[in-house]
């Protein structure tokens, strides 16, 4: 019994942290008939059998699939707050996880919900187990005799049909594929896990799109608020170029931070004091750090379950790389990695840049700094002073977008002589070699920012710099997170520095909340263009008024005044607020729907521009 009762309560323990903690479902009357389906099933069909030991054997194996699926969902929700679907697990990034899991990720209390395998493994090779014959059993061998089972079949059954029926009609009694595509949430609370993974397969990967779906007229997207307007008057001069800087991992709580008196950030830090800086600024991050590129290059939110630069013809969205294309503007892109990390090979092209620099295009010869840690591409030190050749080669204006990786977690990709003694105090290995590598990315910038100085192009050129995501470390010594009151769990809104600056352009702070998804309209606003396109959902951090900002994970996020809500079925509701600024404060009524108008949306325009072959 003992094996047995090691089972059930593993599978029961880990099945409920999948319905309410990784994927929200509280659904608790239909949680409360799940476990009793469970139980009722383990006992009559599942426990007669454990009398032989190969179907022991073969329990232990199917505890050891579980357990491997939940401890991947685990750790994947904890790190980008969404359950683990098809599309992650088809598509890595291109390195070995492994050292990311161990150092970031795993934690020591994760082995608990190990044990059950333990216990399981160390009974399952008893021949004879005295429980099999205790009194006990032959209580329970009464309830698997051939008329309890039926008994127990059909009862199985119709708590599942009525759980189904009544879960469905509370839900709008939407279809399971139009369920699936509006709240998965949703959908496992009344189909379960397993057919969540089934309805992904084969909605979403079992075909490519028909050809009449990528010739289908693309949805409209919701009318344009009146603050999205842009005043079309320019900060800068008409010819200026642009300088886009996305760094890997940086917390904006790194910036002006000390740790016994060593600044981790310094010439940022010394940037700050010259630059517009965004104080209530946050990351796309949804599905990957592509989304970074995604939300600042089409001025749209990245969707749930879209790995859009694979999936989706790039050449179908409006960009801020083809409106600066018809404005004169020679658009390049730089990145030390694979051209094919992300797909990217594919989407710039499409986006409508004229060059992408990609791993190739950077002389290994020329380093200065041999680091360990190749998959990630070159270190940012050699990235940069390789791209100033690129830059001051290109035909101005150009509108240049560099992608840093050396404080790619698990950041060890930095060289040793920059390490610092301060940061030696630490005693998670994890948070020193972060600090660490955003060291070397600071000094990396400084270099690169003198460089352009001596070349002439500083001086017309608008930089704009900020992170892809925060850097997700959670450790007593040092946090990532700022912080938000929550009463559930979330991936909350990852808060990131943004700098722009010009010798033009009048420091100062801006307070209005924004994410990358704004940039696009910004940069647009600074350079004086007089609209921007009706399909980009993000605003001009620059114009006065307060739109909601969207995150659109698998239970959707709205950002409103610092108040945390979240979308489902339709309706908002408040989940939290940015910790001391909680206020009574509502999301107005045209708002809301304009909201969840765009949710839908961008859901929409996300499948009908997918491209042939995947």
């Amino acid at each position: 019994m003992l094996f047995f009762a090691s089972f059930l309560a593993g599978l029961l323990v880990k099945y409920n942290i999948m319905l309410v903690h990784i994927f929200s479902a509280r659904a608790w009357p239909m949680i409360a008939s799940r476990n009793i389906v469970i139980v009722v099933v383990a006992i009559c069909f599942i426990l007669p059998l454990l009398r032989l030991r190969p179907a022991r054997l073969a329990l232990l194996l199917t505890s050891l699939l579980i357990s491997v699926a939940f401890m991947a969902n685990l750790w994947y929700n904890r790190y980008f707050g969404n359950f683990l679907s098809i599309s992650e697990m088809t598509t890595g990034e291109g390195y070995d996880p492994t050292a990311v899991v161990l150092r970031h990720i795993m934690r020591p209390t994760d082995l608990l919900f190990l044990m059950d395998l333990l216990i399981m493994g160390l009974t399952v090779g008893r021949r004879k187990d005295p429980a099999i014959h205790s009194q006990h059993y032959r209580v329970f061998s009464r309830l698997t005799r051939t008329s309890a089972r039926v008994i127990a079949l059909l009862s199985v059954a119709l708590i599942v049909v009525t759980q189904i029926f009544v879960g469905n009609l509370r839900r709008g009694g939407l279809t399971p594929a139009e369920l699936y595509r509006e709240s998965s949430a949703g959908f496992v609370a009344v189909y379960g896990l397993v057919p969540l993974y089934a309805a992904e397969f084969f909605l979403d990967h079992r075909a490519d799109p028909k050809p009449e779906t990528l010739v289908r007229e693309q949805p409209q997207p919701p009318p344009m608020p009146a603050t999205r307007a842009l005043d079309g008057e320019a900060l800068v001069a008409a010819d200026t170029n642009v300088v886009v800087i996305q760094v890997e991992s940086l917390d904006k709580k790194l910036i002006d931070y000390r740790y016994l008196g060593r600044e981790v950030t310094p010439f940022v830090n010394s940037l700050k004091q010259d630059s517009l800086y965004a104080n209530n600024f946050y990351a796309q991050h949804v599905n990957g750090s592509f989304d970074a590129d995604f939300s600042l290059l089409t001025g749209l939110y990245p969707v749930n379950r879209h790995y859009s630069f694979r999936e989706n013809d790039m050449s179908r969205f409006d960009s801020l790389v083809a409106i600066l294309n018809d404005a004169g503007y020679r658009t390049i892109a730089l990145h030390g990695n694979d051209a094919e990390f992300f797909y990217r090979h594919r989407a710039y092209p499409e986006l409508g840049f004229d060059r992408f620099y990609a791993r190739p295009d950077f002389s290994q010869s020329r380093k200065r700094f041999h680091v360990e840690g190749a998959y990630l591409g070159i270190n940012d030190w050699d990235f940069l002073y390789q791209s100033l050749d690129y830059l001051e080669q290109a035909e101005q204006p150009f509108f240049a977008y560099l992608i840093t990786v050396t404080s790619h977690t698990p950041f060890t990709f930095y060289p040793p002589q920059f390490a610092q003694p301060q940061f030696e105090q630490l005693n998670s290995p994890l948070v020193r070699d972060f600090f660490n590598s955003i060291y070397f990315v600071d000094q990396a910038l400084q270099m690169f920012f003198g460089e352009l100085e001596l070349r002439g192009l500083a001086e017309n050129t608008l930089f704009v710099i900020y992170s892809d995501h925060e850097a997700a470390i959670d450790t007593a010594e040092y946090s990532s997170s700022i912080g938000f009151a929550v009463d559930r769990n979330l991936k909350q809104p990852e808060h990131i520095p943004l700098l722009i600056l010009h010798p033009d352009i009048e420091p100062g702070t801006i307070e209005k909340t924004g994410s990358i998804t704004d940039l696009a309209p910004t940069i647009l606003d600074i350079l004086g263009f007089t609209e921007v396109p009706e399909s980009f959902s993000g605003s001009s951090l620059l114009q006065p008024g307060y739109e909601p900002v969207l995150f659109i994970h698998e239970l959707p996020q709205i950002l409103y005044r610092d108040q945390l809500y979240v979308a489902e079925l339709g309706e908002l509701e408040k989940v939290g607020y940015v910790e001391g600024r909680q206020a009574a404060i509502e999301v107005p009524p045209d708002k809301q729907q304009r909201t969840l108008d765009t949710i839908r949306y961008l859901r929409e325009l996300m499948l009908v521009t997918r491209r042939s072959g995947g």
